[in-house]
């Protein structure tokens, strides 16, 4: 007996075709929504892969400003800009040394203050704030400040002058250039209300003094990476006026002691707390880097200086 034969009605071979139509239809359909899913799958899995590698910013600590690329590159500028050495490179490299010495001498005499610089985080303004002196060493104006400066103490020296000729070698010298002092002065130091108020009498250099200036012109210039630390003296001064006590100030006496030594014999003995513009500009000179870390630490007394010697002045 033959096998039953399959029989298929018209209605079942047009229902055939629909599907195996349909089939082909969606096929291109489907593998372009698969497509498009795996991408997306791929593409949220590197984001979130790039996500988690990408760790937030860090503070900046005061620690971490002191070993910066940046610190270092405005130093170096800074150098350059007096042109003791023209060597960018050289400069470069021995300002980075001098910071790595000064970082491992506040390690080794101040731990605790090390510690505490590594703790002390800053914000961007307070790091621009606090670098904001420092950045104006390079500055037109303070170049000329400072080579007015060395003049006058070189003049004086050379004629055996006391502290009477030197102070008015400085005001004859710096009085044409009162109006930039009082305006980098602002710049320097903004919302500043102090009044420029002192004399001559006043200033603990001239009381005290009463030798004649002795100052070594033949000290090779940043043999000891002097003005790097003077550079560095003027940051901390500026991070003790942002962070106020929480700044330590250990660093920054440890550093004015170790930029601007000089023999006992060049300038008189001076208490403690009357360090002032003479006695820092003659232990300075001839390191126009120190020099110009002297003016601005004490700009107000250098332009009280010389509106007290225009006062008395005769006209």
């Amino acid at each position: 007996m033959a096998p039953p034969m399959d029989v298929m009605t018209s209605s079942d071979e047009e229902s055939q075709e629909w599907k195996t139509t349909q089939s082909r239809r969606l096929s291109p359909a489907v593998l372009l929504a698969g497509a498009a899913g795996i991408a997306a799958a791929v593409l949220l899995a590197c984001h979130a892969s790039g996500s988690m590698s990408k760790a937030p910013p860090q503070p900046l600590t005061v620690r971490a400003l002191l070993e910066s690329d940046e610190l270092a590159g405005d130093m170096t500028r800074n150098i350059m800009a007096f042109g003791g050495d023209a060597d960018q490179e050289h400069v470069h490299q021995r300002v980075v040394a001098g910071l790595g010495e000064i970082r491992d001498a506040i390690l080794e005499q101040q731990p605790e203050a090390h510690n505490k610089m590594g703790l002390l985080t800053l914000s961007p303004t307070q790091k621009e704030a606090a670098m904001r002196v420092l950045k104006k060493y390079s500055d037109s104006r303070m170049l000329g400040l400072t080579q007015k400066v060395v003049a006058a103490v070189r003049e004086t020296a050379e004629e055996k002058g006391d502290q009477t000729v030197l102070a008015r070698k400085l005001s004859e010298r710096l009085t044409p250039s009162l109006s930039d002092m009082r305006q980098l002065h602002k710049e320097m130091f903004p919302g500043s209300d102090e009044e420029f108020k002192l004399d001559l009498s006043s200033v603990p250099a001239l009381k005290n003094w009463n030798s004649d200036l002795k100052v070594d012109f033949g000290r090779r210039l940043s043999a000891d990476n002097g003005d790097v630390r003077a550079q560095a003296h003027t940051l901390f001064q500026g991070l003790e006026r942002e962070l106020g006590d929480e700044m330590p100030k250990a660093p920054a006496r440890m550093l004015y002691t170790m930029s601007l030594s000089a023999p006992a014999s060049s300038t008189p003995a001076m208490s403690s707390g009357e360090t002032s513009f003479m006695d820092c500009v003659m232990k300075a000179v001839p390191d126009p880097t120190k020099v110009c870390s002297c003016i601005a630490s004490n700009m107000s007394e250098v332009v009280s200086m010389v509106m007290g010697f225009m006062k008395g002045k005769p006209s």
